[in-house]
């Protein structure tokens, strides 16, 4: 690193943290301090600066010293694809158009211009889905995290389907401490969660009564369809609260889909609890890990082998592998291990322990044993 950027750096930390000298002489950017000579503060104000500056600061707390670590950036710019976030979104448009379309019993493959039915369940689903997503970015831009644009993840099948796998965003600096953690690992949940409980709320203030949805059912197939496929859809405790509750029960759950804003808010509940699960580098793992440290691994592991035995369970009494994806996934790819913020030593601020807090709440109450199954 050049003499005139290692001054900058000197300059920004000189008044509290004092260079390591032997480091130095190794080539690494390293500073101490007595834990009694800076607060958490300080420390937050001079790793925001360094950030601004274009350096990523990693701090550390050992035998009663904070160690600085300073990492320059990768400053290549590479050329954002927009094209392909907005290609992505179009495309998971039309699928999720003929997801809902096909789930109100249009034929557009006789008639394209039917698409146009499947317009409810897609703008529900996908406003639920990019508010999730917009929620991290927005969050994550607030503490100054590189991150794209959400990636929507479309999909098309001739049978049942959702019209869409989700969508996604990339981080592509690393985390700056654990209040930033936190406030971009509930965001999404929480954006999410809340547009979902709307869509909920207009679909079942306007559900007609029993004889009206027998009417409208029959619109799409016979009530009492003797044979082919009935796919059947699990309850949350939230949903049980709408469908039983401010429903009356009125409404069978293997006639759900057939209903959008209802469908596509049963879609964003399920998404919500799914993300929150407290394991590795899913959201629920990230609040998790704001919240205990290191501890997370440990609930991480014993939330695996519960989702394991549930499985397990719907494998022997159901035939249902509904879980099994997950769980590869969670083997191969999210782990359960979670790497540490640039500085941990920050603690959180009451309220955001509230939300971390009120956010496994909402995994509890929004998680589905067996999210489907067919008879």
């Amino acid at each position: 690193m050049d003499k005139n950027k290692v001054q900058e750096i000197d300059q920004a930390v000189g008044q509290h943290f004092q260079p390591d000298f032997w480091a130095r002489m190794q080539g690494k950017l390293l500073y101490r301090a007595d834990e009694g000579l800076v607060s958490s503060e300080e420390i937050e104000h001079i790793t925001a600066k360094l950030l601004s500056s274009g350096f990523y600061p990693h701090v550390e707390r050992k035998n009663g010293e904070f160690l600085l670590f300073i990492i320059p950036q990768n400053r290549t710019k590479k050329t954002t694809k927009l094209w392909l976030n907005i290609l992505l979104f179009v495309v998971t448009i039309f699928t999720t158009m003929t997801a809902g379309a096909m789930l109100a019993g249009k034929d557009f493959f006789q008639d394209f211009s039917l698409i146009i039915y499947g317009w409810k369940y897609s703008f529900a689903v996908l406003a639920i889905l990019t508010s999730h997503e917009m929620g991290h970015y927005i969050a994550a831009r607030w503490h100054k995290i590189k991150v794209t644009l959400p990636y929507y993840i479309p999909l098309f099948l001739p049978g049942f389907h959702f019209g869409t796998m989700g969508a996604f965003i990339k981080l592509k600096s690393p985390i700056p401490n654990r209040r930033g953690l936190l406030d971009v690992g509930v965001a999404g949940p929480l954006a999410g969660f809340v547009l979902s409980l709307i869509f909920l709320s207009i679909g079942f203030a306007t559900l007609p009564n029993f004889e009206g949805i027998v009417a409208y059912v029959e619109t799409i197939h016979p009530w009492d369809m003797q044979g082919g496929v009935n796919i059947i859809l699990g309850k949350s405790l939230l949903f049980s609260f709408f469908n039983d509750v401010i429903g009356g029960g009125r409404l069978p759950m293997n006639e759900v889909y057939h209903f959008p804003f209802i469908f596509a808010g049963w879609i964003g509940i399920l998404v919500t609890a799914i993300n929150l699960i407290p394991i590795g580098q899913l959201d629920g793992g990230h609040i998790l890990y704001s919240l205990i440290g290191d501890k997370a691994r440990k609930v991480g592991l014993i939330s695996f082998f519960a989702l394991f035995i549930l499985n397990l369970y719907l494998l022997v009494e159901f035939l249902s592998a509904i879980w099994v994806l997950w769980i590869i996934l969670i083997l191969i790819l999210i782990r359960f291990r979670h790497p540490p913020t640039m500085n941990d030593a920050i603690e959180l601020t009451p309220l955001r322990r509230y939300l971390g807090w009120l956010c496994l709440f909402i995994f509890a109450i929004c998680f589905i044993p067996m999210p489907l199954h067919i008879q």
